[in-house]
């Protein structure tokens, strides 16, 4: 237990540690007093000294109170500096997971622990706009009380709470309805220099004006890939895309300074319009200097950058954003949430590392790890909690400590970091580099892929010949690796992450079996499939529903759930279906099983999402 005196501790860090008392072992008293808190320092310094048996924090700002802390729980010393003004997450509430007020709570005391001092929850359409009825409809939209609750708990942690919503692009889940068709360019853009849309607009804006204190907003804006290309051009003909956007972005711009808001909006539109491939990392990134005077002065562009591996070109598109506008960037790497089931440590190591090397060349000020929910948010999303104390870590020290990092995620998250982060390799790296990425066997893809149709197990090993046998050794491993863990919920279930590698197994397994019997006509063995191995599969695919439920409905509205359990009752159904399948042509009712016939050439597809991959008709 840590106690500290509230008459000799500051007034700001006193709310901190108040909060974080909520649910560690950190409370006020007079007797017994073992850590002690002042402001001074640097601005970003935090001191944690040890004497005796007494934690002395000295930090620069009060928020660094809560990194403290959380030093000082895991036993801990250190000197460290934040290199950023602003280090956070933004939490992707839009593609099925929106988060209760009580979780993310949980979440703004872990970061706080963790040293991190900004956070964002992403919402297209997730809240309840006065008026709009199908605003957010039937998906769990946060009222604005719970926005106002959120924020001001943020608030005596230190924790900006900053809006995240989308205001031209990425506007699908309001547009999808009947009720928006007038402010519709595209399926996925509203309605560019259209009063209607800027009432509507107008009216998104002060939501969140009302609902934060914070003074900054981020607008999106990202990938516009056909805007004024559809209802625009038949109402306005043809314009360059690159001043509908600009004009777009300065009306946005007047909205914000009517309700004292400063702007941000993602960078890569102005890459893109200057390429002629529409590719946002062209190497050659000149954008001309006509096209740099049209953005509105207060617009803060924000470089979003999951996927390279080097330093040279995170400091390159950091200059090159910086040149449009004269400001500072703000830069988003990921934590590797999206189109995984687990958070993919691979992946996020091999790339926030050198971004925060960038930043830390280019004087980078504000920092954000986006945790985005592509394909469905089937992610465990607190697998990674592990990569932002690894994170982390990289921003207050140069040189990481590896021990450091082990303790520290103990003492805030109770339990074991190396487990978290093997888990995370269940998205198996598999052949050859594309684009200096390595090609990896996903594990959705494995466990949404049809038992029948087997689009997936085509398609792997044009990669990797081999991929199937090491992808069964693989799960199996990991599986015996979860095993011994699975009552363990303290950051990302255990035994949900066991489940989804039976899961996998068992489908490998089997598949394997059943292409190989169907090819010799072994009918012997194709009776043992029907007989035990497709009930087994069915058997392990309910218990990863259940799973699912328990690990979702833990902290998420219970929105989106749906999704999940539509589709893994497909699956189920499938293997049954195999099975219906199975019999009659052992019975000899069928002579033949087509699907099981045909032999691809397998091209290498890129994509791996669920619509793209679950069958072979196309469904709009």
């Amino acid at each position: 237990m840590l106690i500290w005196n509230r008459s000799q501790t500051d007034a700001a860090v006193q709310s901190v540690l108040d909060v974080l008392g909520e649910e560690y072992p950190i409370a006020a008293g007079e007797c017994g007093v073992n850590i002690v808190f002042e402001i001074g320092g640097g601005e970003n310094h935090l001191s944690v000294v040890r004497n005796g048996e007494i934690f002395h924090v000295t930090c620069g700002s009060a928020w660094l109170a809560g990194r403290g802390a959380g030093l000082a729980l895991a036993g801990l010393e250190a000197q460290e500096t934040c290199c950023f003004r602003s280090h956070g997450i933004l939490f992707d509430c839009t593609r099925t997971k929106v988060m209760r007020v009580d979780y993310f709570k949980r979440w703004l005391r872990r970061l706080s622990l963790f040293g991190y001092n900004l956070a964002m929850l992403y919402t297209k359409d997730a809240y309840q706009l006065p008026g709009e009825n199908y605003f957010g409809y039937m998906r769990g939209a946060y009222s604005q009380e719970e926005i106002r609750e959120l924020g001001l708990y943020a608030e005596k942690l230190g924790i900006e709470m900053i809006a995240s919503i989308q205001a031209l692009g990425h506007l699908e889940p309001i547009l999808r309805w009947e009720a928006y068709a007038p402010l519709r360019d595209t399926a996925n853009v509203i309605l560019a220099d259209h009063e209607e849309s800027y009432v509507l607009l107008e009216k998104m804006i002060r939501f969140w004006s009302e609902a934060l204190p914070s003074r900054r907003i981020h607008l999106g804006m990202d990938e516009t890939f056909d805007l004024g290309l559809g209802r625009h051009l038949k109402l306005h003909g043809y314009e360059e895309p690159i001043s509908i956007y600009n004009r777009h972005l300065e009306k946005l711009c007047g909205i914000c300074r009517k309700f004292g808001l400063n702007p941000i909006i993602w960078n890569d539109m102005y890459f893109r319009y200057a390429h002629r491939s529409g590719d946002y990392y062209e190497n050659d990134s000149a954008i001309s200097e006509d096209v740099a005077r049209m953005i509105p002065a207060e617009a803060e562009l924000s470089y979003w950058d999951y996927y390279h591996r080097d330093v040279e070109t995170y400091c390159r598109f950091l200059q090159s954003t910086e040149k449009l506008n004269g400001k500072t960037p703000i830069m988003a790497s990921g934590i590797w949430t999206w189109s995984r089931l687990w958070c993919d440590y691979e992946q996020t190591f091999s790339t926030v590392e050198p971004c925060i090397a960038a930043c830390r060349k280019q004087g980078i000020r504000d920092f954000i790890h986006t945790l985005w929910g592509d394909d469905g948010a089937y992610c465990d999303f607190e697998s990674a909690f592990a990569g932002l104390a690894w994170s982390a870590e990289l921003v207050y020290h140069e040189t990481p400590s590896d021990d450091r990092i082990r303790s520290l995620y103990r003492a805030v998250c109770g339990t074991d970091y190396d487990l978290q982060v093997a888990l995370g390799s269940m998205e198996m790296i598999s052949g050859p580099a594309d684009h200096s990425t390595p090609r990896k066997l996903s594990a959705p893809a494995v466990l949404w892929d049809d038992p029948l149709m087997g689009i997936i197990w085509h398609e792997a090993p044009f990669w990797d010949k081999e991929v199937w046998q090491k992808a069964l050794a693989h799960y199996r491993d990991l599986a015996a690796k979860a095993e011994p863990f699975r009552d363990d919920c303290n950051a990302g279930c255990i035994n949900h992450a066991w489940n989804v590698l039976d899961v996998l197994a068992k489908k490998v397994e089997l598949r394997m079996l059943l292409v190989n019997a169907y090819e010799k006509r072994d009918l012997s063995t194709l009776h043992v499939i029907a007989e035990k191995y497709i009930p087994d599969v069915i058997t392990a695919l309910e218990g990863l529903n259940e799973s699912f439920r328990r690990q979702w409905l833990r902290g998420y509205k219970h929105y989106g759930l749906e999704c999940i359990q539509i589709r893994l009752a497909g699956i189920r159904e499938r293997y049954v279906e195999l099975g219906r399948r199975l019999d009659e042509y052992l019975e000899g009712s069928a002579d033949t099983i087509e699907e099981l016939d045909l032999k691809p050439d397998p091209i290498g597809i890129g994509e791996t999402r669920y619509l793209s991959i679950v069958t072979g008709n196309f469904m709009l």
